[in-house]
């Protein structure tokens, strides 16, 4: 390790749950980050201050004022250009020893093979309940940990769907895509909240890289940020499961 690295790392390298060997970890990891949107923006941030090794990026959007309120990585004078482009220039100058990939496509079950082989875990910070049925269905089938959270005005959902924890997948704990679960867009949310879930995210992405601490993968969490409550319920997997049964 360079003495660079050994100072910019200095306060993960001291921990005895990451230390120098999990920091190795973290340089050669490859993470994709599915959606750059209020969840994806922290979860980008700090994997790649983080010194994740790799960092790919998909989203097809550009940046909207709408947007700005709640994903951090854009300004007033980004309005208009590709998130994916902000993101990269930005994710660079935090840290520049992080190698970014982005790529500005939707992603989707016919292009989900060809975006996300060469990663080792997958985050989804989509809004949208045909790309999370995308993610899904290509983690269980390359058997890859989905690093999954969802926001609903104050209230934000976390785990991670690895089909080798034996809890089952996305399609075990909702069924049939919800559709009719309103989105952000519609439902509204509170800017402040999907900084909380993406950081979420991000920590158990380096959680499951390093193998530090008790992964999310048996559990869903759930944050009530309105009452500053957490709880967490522990979830199975469906014998009849489509995807993964």
């Amino acid at each position: 390790m360079k003495h660079a690295d050994v100072e910019r790392y200095s306060r993960p390298l001291v921990l005895p749950q990451i230390g120098k060997a999990g920091q190795e970890k973290l340089s050669r990891a490859r993470v994709l980050i599915v959606g750059l949107g209020g969840l994806g923006c922290p979860a980008a941030q700090y994997l790649s201050a983080a010194g994740t090794g790799t960092l790919g990026l998909v989203d097809h959007d550009v940046v909207q004022v709408s947007n700005l309120h709640r994903q951090i990585l854009y300004g007033e004078a980004d309005v208009g250009q590709k998130k994916v482009d902000v993101a990269e220039h930005r994710l660079l100058h935090l840290n520049p020893n992080c190698r970014v990939l982005a790529c500005a496509e939707k992603f989707s079950a016919e292009n989900a093979a060809r975006l996300a082989a060469d990663f080792d875990l997958l985050l989804d910070c989509t809004d949208n309940f045909t790309a999370r049925d995308a993610i899904n269905s290509y983690c269980v089938t390359a058997k890859k940990p989905d690093v999954f959270a969802s926001l609903y005005r104050f209230e934000g959902m976390l785990t991670v769907f690895d089909v080798a924890s034996g809890a089952g997948c996305y399609r075990c704990l909702y069924g049939e895509s919800p559709e009719a679960i309103q989105n952000c867009s519609e439902a509204g949310v509170i800017g402040v909240l999907p900084g909380i879930m993406g950081a979420m995210q991000a920590l158990e992405a380096i959680k499951s890289i390093t193998g530090a601490g008790e992964i999310l993968n048996r559990h869903t969490l759930i944050y009530d940020g309105l009452n500053q409550t957490v709880r967490k319920f522990r979830r199975g997997k469906k014998p009849d499961c489509l995807v993964c049964g």
